[in-house]
């Protein structure tokens, strides 16, 4: 009986030793415990550090490799006063492209030693990707606006094997409704970067205004891009001037962005391996555009709702005539021209077709076309729109409405409405971007004990609803998966007059969405993702972000 319970007594510290290892090896390999986000496939902590220094070298071969060490050099140089040298061979931080090395066309391998840092990937995407991890295991400051002294910019020691879920991690930002310079969309790109999102979805046009310069029409911004203090023609509010410090001419509030804008912006996000995916609303929203060049409307009257401010449906571009599909050909050509990116955005949501029901050139087209119903109509537009956006090498993207008059085929679907089995995407063989409210509706509000409600367009969406976000459709079987391309966070700006209110609605629900879009389900943990974003808070005070705190002060006021 005593030799027996010393078997027991001797099979239970075996017992326990197991576990004990096995839980160190958990520690070691899981990469939970570093303030990594998003968090990455596979992490192996080792002993050690590693230490940037002035004269850290940045060791790039390839013209792709030399490219984006610059980039980060220059990150490193706004912080530090550093002008680390890129140099093609020696030791430091080194970029290696290498084909075989099986990351995939965004994933990377990340190596830290006491003797230097090692990234390879298949491509140069994956160099930079690889880049922004490495500068998340610095401190904080690393992300501050000014230069930083005398601060030891030390990296453990580790090894990370990462590619993301998803192709298309996207951020979208309406800047119609409410004008963001130039400044202020580089900043938001510069963020997006270090969250590895790569679609950029800039919207462009509303019923409230039209803010891309198009060369041969110049009304669509001399007119469009304007209009009165007034908030919104349901409240007769007026602007807050306070908060509003720029973006004011004549009496009229607004502004556009010149072809020269956009370019330099374009170039800033190719560097950042951001693709910005621009928005031409059709055939609605178009109020803006209509009252500068009304004769491409049914009644070929003005509306006045872009100097007044305007509601959600105004005017809706007239079907029926040939003119109003050559003028929008005319738009999308040199749209084509700025945006070298695969992918055009058409809208094509909350469309008022009462207009065509009266309009006898869209009735016209209906007959002629053998169409069934104003339905249709909006399909046979967008498919028009569409060949010509394909001969110009682009893909459509379209809100989910495009499908209710049949699902144009070899179209992108963007779904911001709940599914429905019948119409979703990915049954008719098409991709699908999912958008859908609220959990990635990043205008809505927190919580009611930050007020931050009270400038959402919608209602109430906590930072853990938008973690909890899960991109593939509930119930979609599993041979559809192939289709379902991605997600993005979605930013509606009829309330959000400044970057301050932008950056508080959108940080730092953005670390959600990049987790969600980039990270594999099993490496998901809430109580974890609290914890790393502890770290990330301090990095969004150290860019000058203006995030929601994780915990509020008694007295805080969220603008």
């Amino acid at each position: 009986m005593k030799n027996k319970w010393i078997l027991f007594w001797i099979a239970g510290i075996f017992f326990a030793g197991t576990l004990f290892a096995a839980a160190a090896k958990e520690k070691k390999s899981g990469g939970n415990e570093l303030p990594i986000i998003p968090v990455p496939v596979k992490v192996e902590q080792k002993s050690g550090k590693y230490t940037l220094r002035a004269d850290t070298k940045i060791v790039a071969k390839e013209v792709e490799a030399k490219a984006v060490a610059k980039v980060f050099a220059d990150d490193i140089y706004r912080v530090t006063g550093w002008r680390l040298q890129v140099v093609p061979a020696g030791t430091g931080i080194v970029l290696r492209l290498d084909k075989r090395a099986k990351t995939g066309a965004e994933g990377y391998e990340l190596d830290v030693s006491s003797s230097g840092v090692r990234i390879t990937a298949e491509k140069p995407a994956g160099l930079f990707y690889g880049l922004q991890t490495l500068r998340q295991l610095m401190p904080a400051e690393i992300y501050s606006t000014k230069i930083v002294k005398d601060k030891v910019w030390s990296v453990p020691a580790v090894k990370i094997k990462d590619e993301p879920r998803f192709g298309w991690r996207g951020a979208h930002v309406d800047t119609a409704r409410h004008f963001y310079s130039k400044e202020e969309i580089l900043k938001f790109i510069d963020a997006m970067a270090w969250h590895k999102l790569n679609k950029f979805h800039w919207h462009f046009t509303e019923d409230q205004a039209w803010r891309v310069e198009i060369k041969k029409y110049p009304l669509l911004t001399k007119k469009g891009a304007w209009r009165s203090d007034i908030l919104t023609r349901e409240t007769g509010k007026r602007f807050d001037s306070k908060k509003i410090t720029n973006h004011w001419q004549k009496g009229l509030y607004g502004g556009y962005y010149s072809q020269k804008d956009i370019k330099e912006v374009v170039k800033y996000a190719q560097e950042r391996f951001v693709e910005i995916v621009p928005e031409i609303e059709i055939p609605g929203h178009s109020s803006a555009a209509l009252y500068a060049y009304p004769e491409y409307s049914c009644d070929g009257k003005a509306p006045g709702w872009p100097i007044l401010g305007g509601g959600v449906f105004g005017k809706i571009y007239c079907a029926g005539k040939d003119s109003t599909l050559n003028f929008l050909k005319d738009i999308f050509s040199e749209l084509c021209d700025l945006f070298p990116g695969g992918y055009v955005h058409i809208g094509g949501d909350e469309a008022p077709k009462g207009a065509w029901k009266n309009c006898p050139d869209c009735q016209r087209r209906i007959k002629k076309e053998g169409l069934k119903d104003e339905e249709e109509l909006q399909s046979w537009m967008i498919s028009q729109m569409q060949k010509y956006l394909e001969s110009r090498g682009k893909k459509i993207i379209g809100w989910d409405e495009i499908t209710e008059g049949g699902i144009p085929k070899g179209c992108t679907v963007m779904h911001w409405r709940e599914y429905t089995d019948k119409k979703i995407a990915p049954l008719a063989g098409e991709d699908l971007i999912v958008a859908t409210r609220p959990t990635c509706y990043y205008n809505w509000g927190y919580a009611k004990e930050d007020q931050s409600f009270l400038l959402s367009q919608g209602g109430i969406m906590p930072i853990k609803q938008a973690y909890d976000f899960e991109p593939i459709p509930r119930g979609l079987d599993e041979k559809y998966h192939k289709h379902i391309i991605g997600a993005q966070a979605c930013f509606w700006g009829e309330k959000t007059p400044n970057e301050k209110i932008l950056e508080y609605h959108y940080f730092p629900r953005m670390s959600c969405i990049s987790e969600c879009t980039w990270s594999p389900t099993a490496r998901k943990n809430w109580q974890n993702f609290e914890k790393r974003l502890q770290m990330q808070e301090k990095r969004y005070k150290a860019a000058d972000i203006n995030a929601r705190p994780l915990v509020l002060p008694a007295d805080y006021k969220p603008y």
